[in-house]
């Protein structure tokens, strides 16, 4: 089954976008790590289901069909809040970012209303820079992939005498499911295939990790809370900055609102959908 990690500053909204996917109870507080172990879940992927267009009638077996739209299973990880310096343990960073590895995909929670500070914490709306929240995420994860890199140079370095320099990479990093497709990539991008990792300079190295990042854990940017006006400008410069990538908005506390009315059966809700009844 395929793995996606909600990932994220403190307060941003990651818990309750988990608690709507997947309708479980996890805590949702506002204030740095509450969530001290990954929160697992199952949630659904949606598409329109084929069987008016085959004429059959549907039986799945590994996933659900409501209204015309096939549900297919998929794990979610809700990942405790990032921090500054979590990529050198601070805050248990780098047990989180283990958590982060072991995903096949990543969504990336941000405060579109800008209403959380550099921390994490809860800020007057439109104070913060969700952009520069994204930046810093993404940064952690870098400098850990990197770490992972120069720490295990000499292991490299004795792999490369029997095997590709490639596929000795693709092996040390296998923990965070790196592909040898994507790590032979990132390193023609930036000339380093035939540069010896014994040469390879620190600066190279994170440039090497941020070149694989979004290779092996493809990302969707959510811009959460967008029910507050604030969002709405940073969702153009998100979207902007993010040009090459995917955003999408939701507001995450009225997902959940409309998932739990439905299930007590308030009103009529195909999930992800814009109208109800």
């Amino acid at each position: 089954m395929l793995t996606i990690a909600i990932i994220g500053k403190t307060n941003v909204g990651k818990t309750t976008l988990f608690n709507a996917a997947t309708l479980l109870k996890a805590e949702i507080s506002n204030y740095p790590f509450t969530t001290k172990e990954p929160n697992e879940g199952t949630a659904y992927v949606s598409d329109a289901c084929v069987h008016n267009e085959l004429g059959v009638e549907d039986n799945p077996i590994n996933s659900v069909c409501m209204d015309d739209w096939r549900y297919v299973p998929i794990r979610i990880l809700d990942i405790p809040g990032l921090i500054k310096d979590a990529w050198v343990g601070r805050g248990l960073g780098n047990k989180f970012l283990s958590n982060i590895g072991q995903a096949d995909a990543l969504i990336h929670v941000v405060d579109a209303s800008g209403s959380v500070d550099a921390e994490g914490n809860i800020a007057q709306p439109g104070s913060g820079n969700p952009v520069q929240d994204v930046m810093d995420i993404e940064y952690e994860i870098e400098r850990w992939i990197a770490q992972i890199v120069i720490h295990n140079k000499q292991l490299i370095a004795r792999e490369t005498a029997a095997t590709s320099f490639e596929e000795a990479m693709t092996m040390t990093l296998s923990g965070i499911k790196a592909r040898l497709p994507a790590v032979a990539q990132a390193m023609k991008n930036l000339d380093l295939e035939e540069r010896p990792i014994s040469r390879w300079r620190r600066d190279q190295t994170i440039q090497f990790a941020s070149e694989l990042l979004p290779l092996i854990k493809p990302t969707l940017i959510m811009a959460n809370k967008m029910d507050l006006h604030t969002a709405e400008d940073n969702i153009e410069i998100l979207m902007n900055y993010y040009s090459h990538g995917l955003v999408a908005a939701c507001s995450a506390e009225a997902e959940l609102a409309l998932r739990r009315a439905e299930k007590a059966g308030l009103l009529h809700y195909t999930p992800g959908h814009e109208k109800f009844r």
